[in-house]
């Protein structure tokens, strides 16, 4: 797989190192965002970077690339690429690697750190399957983390710790969250750039599933279109703000979510994405400013009555 940029931001040169929104931003390049510290857990990777390995997010969340590796991985290559590491400077290796099915591969790597050194970046500049039998297929998977069979319930869990007002939340810092978000482009429409793995648990979706789409696929009829607005218009503004709404998980489900938006800065202060957090409240919580707008207009032609 030779992996051209074909959503028009053409391939990023090796002399120029991301920042971590340009690292999250969507591209066809397989990229992996890890932690700047022993021993660099997977934060983030996206569409390309499964398809040419066949994990997805949420299985290898929080792991790290030693899911790629196995008998004939290189060690000469893994020595170089952990000095680099060691010394926050960027490397480009060639080295085996395996698909999640155990095919092997030639991996073309580049490896930096982010502007500001918070995250490496890793992508692969070619993925080529190994066929020739040169190299044998792996035979175990590693460890990775279930994927959910049907959404899970957050009722209760989180501590309602969305409400919390953050002056000047910085991506870096966000990215470590625990909690259900996800982040959005700064620009219209907004598009879904990462989703935590406690967001993928809750809602029902993988960060592949939603990758390049908006937030609206939470939505349905008992939405408040309303209340919706008012976020979207403090979006606009760059500032923060909280509504409680009727939301629904994949498959149709439906829940009462009290989500937080607010902008999220780079280290030049400038706003490189808006987070949603999510808090999925049981609905004897819900407040009287969150009925739906069908039975707020009810009320009122009632009320004129």
């Amino acid at each position: 797989l030779n992996f051209v940029d074909r959503r028009g931001q053409g391939m990023v040169s090796d002399r120029r190192s991301l920042t971590l929104a340009e690292s999250l931003s969507l591209t066809d390049e397989a990229r992996i965002v890890c932690e700047s510290a022993p021993p660099y857990r997977i934060i983030h990777t996206n569409v390309a970077w499964k398809e040419a390995c066949g994990f997805s997010f949420i299985e290898v969340a929080g792991k790290t690339c030693s899911v790629l590796q196995g008998e004939e991985t290189q060690r000469a290559a893994l020595e170089t690429l952990s000095l680099a590491l060691q010394q926050k400077r960027p490397v480009n290796v060639k080295l085996i690697n395996y698909r999640k099915d155990g095919t092997p591969f030639l991996n073309s790597l580049h490896v930096a750190p982010v502007k500001g050194g918070s995250h490496f970046y890793g992508r692969f500049v070619t993925a080529q399957p190994i066929t020739d039998g040169s190299v044998a297929p792996r035979e175990e998977t590693p460890e990775l983390n279930p994927v959910p069979e049907a959404p899970v319930s957050y009722v209760g869990k989180g501590g309602g710790r969305c409400q919390r007002r953050v002056s000047q939340a910085q991506l870096a810092d966000m990215l470590e969250s625990e909690d259900p978000y996800v982040l959005c482009s700064s620009e219209w429409p907004h598009v879904i750039t990462h989703a935590s793995p406690a967001w993928c648990e809750m809602c029902g979706y993988t960060l592949e599933e939603v990758e390049g789409l908006s937030s609206s696929i939470l939505q349905g009829a008992e939405t408040d279109e309303a209340l919706l607005s008012e976020l979207m218009a403090s979006v606009r503004r760059g500032e923060s703000s909280s509504a409680t709404l009727v939301n629904y998980k994949k498959g149709g489900a439906r829940f009462l979510n009290q989500v937080h938006i607010q902008p999220v800065f780079n280290q030049n202060d400038e706003v490189d994405q808006f987070m949603a957090m999510l808090h999925e409240v049981d609905e004897k919580e819900r407040p009287p400013h969150a009925a739906p707008a069908a039975a707020k207009k009810a009320g009122r032609r009632g009320e004129r009555a």
